[in-house]
């Protein structure tokens, strides 16, 4: 150390001395991000879509058994009492094919919605590295958003939104600052999620009709429904059915979303 400068490179330090280039310490490093940095599992990624349309072959099971329903129940309700025997026959059959598809839907889709709950939290970890400025969301909310009662229709999607615009190939490489911002978003995961909401919406309105028609007797295991009004019930099956169907092209615009996110999100 001197009090000056002995050449090029030599830097001054805060006690008012001079110090030679290889005496420099070295840049402070960036600030952490909180978020530890991972990867998006190919593996998870792969399952993520093998589910959607597994649940869109479910829905378009359960609307093709709901259509063969819908006719048999009503053949049942407006057949005369005392000859309806092969027509309630013929509905019951029917109703039991739809319930266990329906079931099937149900099973596959608790199976997504958990791989998308881990599949979010790795994609937006995965982004840690990006440089993107500005983030309204975390890996935490892409969990925990999908359980705040009504959010849960919008955050989710929010989350996805920013994960898509973050990973858009257009912002180049890292760091991106707030280019991101400005990138779009793709249609088919718009569609996807707009469907999704709206068939499950559809659904409650339709097993809400369903049980206006119907009275229960009984408590517990011992509770037996009856249709006391056979058209009621009929126009809840239908309604039912539409918002299946809305449920399984969402599936299958979901598959088509997450391909596009993969191409962006994996190496």
């Amino acid at each position: 150390m001197t009090d000056r400068p002995q050449g090029e490179g030599w830097w001054l330090a805060s006690d008012g001395r001079w110090y030679p280039p290889e005496s420099k310490p070295a840049p402070p490093a960036p600030p952490s991000s909180g978020v530890a940095a991972a990867r998006l599992s190919p593996g998870l990624h792969t399952a993520v879509r093998v589910f959607f349309y597994l649940t869109a072959g479910a829905a378009g099971l359960a609307v093709a058994a709901l259509a063969g329903a819908i006719p048999r129940m009503y053949a049942w309700w407006t057949a005369p009492l005392g000859a309806d025997a092969d027509e309630l026959a013929a509905w019951s059959r029917a109703e039991d094919l739809w319930v266990g598809s329906a079931g099937v839907l149900g099973l596959a889709g608790v199976v997504l919605f958990v791989l998308l709950l881990v599949w979010g939290n790795q994609a937006y970890r995965s982004l840690s590295r990006s440089g993107a400025e500005g983030r309204s969301w975390s890996a935490g909310w892409a969990v925990g958003g999908w359980f705040i009662p009504l959010a849960s229709a919008v955050i989710p999607r929010l989350v996805l939104s920013e994960i898509e615009r973050i990973a858009h190939p257009g912002n180049g490489p890292p760091p991106v600052g707030e280019n991101w911002r400005r990138q779009p978003l793709l249609a088919a995961g718009v569609a996807w999620w707009v469907l999704l909401v709206g068939g499950g919406v559809t659904a409650g309105a339709g097993i809400s009709v369903m049980g206006a028609a119907t009275l229960v007797s009984g408590t517990g295991a011992d509770a037996v429904a009856t249709i006391v009004d056979g058209a009621l019930y009929r126009n809840g099956l239908v309604v039912l059915a539409v918002s299946l169907g809305m449920i399984g092209l969402a599936q299958v615009l979901g598959a088509a979303y997450f391909r596009a996110l993969g191409e962006r999100l994996l190496p």
